[in-house]
């Protein structure tokens, strides 16, 4: 029985994405290809402000479900928009974050990934997550204490959940989890249910498993989840130090309980460890200088914007062929449009459609700077027409994102508000443009 208990939790664990359903307008959008009819980006109303609920966005992540989640540091919130604009219920907990001490959190960068856990930072060395088809589906008990049997030799052993014991057989494929105890405490269920602690790099063991860094003084700045189902993560790291510790990290799933929710499906619950150091210090293409912001394509390669010396803007692409995973630079310099450094004013945030155009917003030219998948220059956004005049319509424009339709979301923080773009040849009757 407890091998079909394994089989159920692992299979759960890696489908749960389709307990929701993609809005329509969102899965028969067409894909966006750039070519030769293309003409410009066109600003999409209404701009989503203070009546929107929108105050200081710092951050934005559009989920699977076609929801949009907005990061604002100044209120230690993150707020969720529909697609219409509206709110929904059943986010209430993403307010007034706290940490376990009842600390404001303030987040500055956030993602979602496809098991539907929205990740977040606050530019420190900790990670913090929330899941949201938990909280639709409720829990109900929480794991406390198991018997974990060798499946070579039949020897049993009892542990107590969230020991170092406990951790380090429930992720040995030697040791199998022979029967459960669960807690149906409210506070138990609350310390899973609520925002709280994915990854702390203060701790032991990471530090342990870091060797050559400062893991306690880390400062992420931006943080990525993969398209698919893998259980990583990637943040980057812009402590500097004496050490120039500015690098990007891959950061692994840890088993650490079983759940049960109040549908009856038992579910893992996650801890995050360090897993890699990707890439380090240097100012060459393919090396980490101050990064700013990260985003992953499907195929796993690595974008991300900086503010070191010399090139604002870097792609790395993963071989896979060895034991571990080696990065190079997927653009070079002087081949690329992509890593001339006269582009852009401030590389501030990048993001990668399904394409893999790439779209970079520039915080000091207050506009958002598109390449194609090869980073050759296409267009800008940002702007619009009077009487033959070109003005900017954002004020200190600092992260983006793009969904499956080509629809661009800048957060803009000096008007306060949501700003949206698309091509004027790819606009359909879902989208209203500004008057």
């Amino acid at each position: 029985m407890h091998r079909i208990l394994l089989l159920v939790f692992s299979l759960f664990a890696s489908s749960c994405i389709q307990k929701f359903s993609i809005p329509d307008d969102l899965e028969n959008g067409s894909e966006l290809e750039f070519g030769a009819g293309d003409t410009t980006y066109l600003q999409l109303s209404p701009v989503w402000g203070e009546d929107y609920g929108v105050n200081d966005p710092t951050e934005i992540a559009i989920a699977q479900d076609g929801r949009i989640f907005i990061a604002d540091s100044t209120a230690h919130s993150i707020m969720v928009l529909d697609q219409d604009g509206d709110q929904p219920t059943g986010f209430s907990d993403l307010i007034n974050l706290k940490d376990s001490y009842g600390e404001n959190i303030s987040p500055i960068d956030l993602d979602v990934d496809q098991k539907m856990n929205i990740f977040f930072i606050d530019g420190s060395q900790r990670i913090f997550m929330w899941n949201q088809y938990w909280n639709t589906a409720g829990i109900s008990r929480v794991s406390k204490s198991g018997t974990f049997k060798h499946i070579e030799t039949g020897v049993l052993q009892d542990e107590i959940a969230g020991t170092e014991n406990w951790l380090s057989l429930l992720n040995d494929d030697k040791w199998e989890l022979e029967n459960t105890i669960f807690s149906n405490e409210q506070y138990v269920i609350d310390s899973v249910i609520h925002p709280h602690l994915f990854y702390d790099g203060r701790m032991g063991k990471n530090q342990y498993l870091d060797p050559y860094y400062s893991p306690d003084s880390s400062q992420f700045t931006g943080i990525s989840a993969p398209a698919g189902q893998e259980n990583k993560i990637y943040v980057c790291d812009s402590y500097g130090g004496n050490s120039n510790q500015f690098r990007l990290m891959q950061i692994n799933f840890q088993r650490s309980l079983v759940i049960e929710l109040e549908t009856g499906e038992l579910v893992w619950g996650y801890t995050g460890i360090f897993g890699a150091t990707i890439k380090g210090y240097g100012t060459g293409a393919g090396t980490v200088n101050e990064p700013l912001s990260i985003d992953v394509d499907y195929q796993g390669n690595l974008y991300y914007t900086q503010a070191g010396d010399f090139f604002p803007v870097h792609m790395i692409i993963p071989n896979l062929s060895g034991d571990f995973a080696v990065y190079s630079s997927g653009f070079q310099p002087d081949a690329s449009d992509i890593m001339d450094a006269s582009v852009y004013g401030s590389a501030l945030d990048i993001a990668v459609d399904e394409n893999k155009n790439i779209y970079i917003v520039d915080g000091l030219d207050s506009e958002v700077i598109v390449f194609d998948a090869s980073g050759n220059y296409f267009k800008e956004a940002g702007y619009n027409f009077k009487d033959g005049i070109e003005e900017k319509v954002m004020n200190k424009p600092m992260a983006l994102t793009v969904d499956e339709r080509g629809v661009v979301y800048v957060c803009d923080r000096g008007n306060g508000a949501i700003y949206r773009f698309k091509l004027s040849n790819s606009l359909d009757e879902g989208l209203k443009l500004e008057d």
